[in-house]
């Protein structure tokens, strides 16, 4: 209910149907009541979508930040990580929806890929990983190695973004944390141009299991 001051021409405050006044020092103010947003059930399920895009890719910010450097959207970077994730990798099936991680980027660009990559556990807890590096034009022999270790169940990953090996040292051996022992891990590789002006598309090696 509203209170009217100083007869039918003055201010009121309160509730009047969709209406509230209100004053701010001696001014008196009117202001509709927000309506009450109903959603239908595909902007729902969009909402859904969206957010498992986002979680998914929450813990890899600064890796796609490089990975996505002036890549896929005009400005790059994590909401092009986020745009391409969307729209290239999330897929929906009878089961409902998901990010399908043979899919998935970390990394895109036009610099040249890893040749031949293949990943080996030679420890519980220990990561192999290896490409050819033989006959690699001059230009790309000082790409850096970028890696994404990821159990996707928990969103825990091991990333390395600018402080990997060179390409042409054509292998990479690196120690897992504890918290993978017993989980399922994606695994995938890109390079990163010495100047840091050019990526190459991420590569998925394979889902691998940790003995726990």
């Amino acid at each position: 209910m509203a209170r009217i001051k100083n007869g039918i021409l003055g201010a009121f405050s309160g509730k009047a149907g969709a209406v509230v006044g209100y004053m701010i020092g001696d001014e008196a103010y009117m202001r509709g009541l927000p309506r009450k947003k109903t959603y239908t059930d595909a902007e729902r399920l969009n909402q859904k979508k969206f957010k498992l895009v986002q979680d998914y890719l929450e813990d890899l910010k600064d890796l796609l930040r490089v990975g996505f450097k002036n890549y896929y959207t005009k400005t790059g970077g994590f909401r092009a990580a986020v745009a391409y994730t969307r729209k290239m990798a999330l897929v929906s099936d009878d089961a409902g929806f998901y990010i399908d991680p043979a899919l998935f980027r970390f990394s895109g660009g036009d610099l040249p890929v890893a040749v031949d990559p293949a990943v080996t556990l030679v420890e519980p807890l220990q990561m192999r990983i290896d490409w050819n590096a033989a006959d690699l034009p001059y230009q790309i022999k000082s790409d850096q190695l970028m890696l994404l270790i990821y159990d996707t169940v928990e969103y825990k990953s091991k990333s390395l973004i600018l402080d990997g090996p060179f390409r042409k040292d054509g292998t990479l051996t690196i120690d897992l944390p504890n918290y993978f022992k017993g989980k399922e891990l994606d695994v995938y590789i890109g390079f990163v141009a010495a100047d840091r002006s050019r990526q190459s598309d991420s590569q998925y090696l394979g889902r691998f299991s940790v003995p726990g």
